[in-house]
């Protein structure tokens, strides 16, 4: 199924909700934006190990917490 979204005076579209929880996009996430054929491609830019590496510095930080901070689902 496709959306129409507007395109404002800034150059904005909103990716609508339903499309953003199948995503797992939160405020911040990154996407990445490429022109194929004449078409928008909008990816979802995936987080590696080179994106985190130092963002905690020195202190204690559980795995949970970071999963968590990353938007990471507990799929027990």
């Amino acid at each position: 199924m496709g959306y129409i979204v507007t395109v404002d005076e800034r150059g904005r579209i909103v990716i609508p909700k339903e499309i953003r929880d199948k995503l797992n996009l939160k405020e911040g996430s990154k996407v990445e934006i490429n022109i194929e054929n004449g078409r928008i491609i909008i990816s979802v830019k995936k987080i590696t190990i080179d994106d985190i590496y130092g963002i905690a510095g020195k202190e204690s930080v559980k795995i949970e917490d970071i999963e968590e901070a990353l938007g990471f689902e507990d799929n027990d």
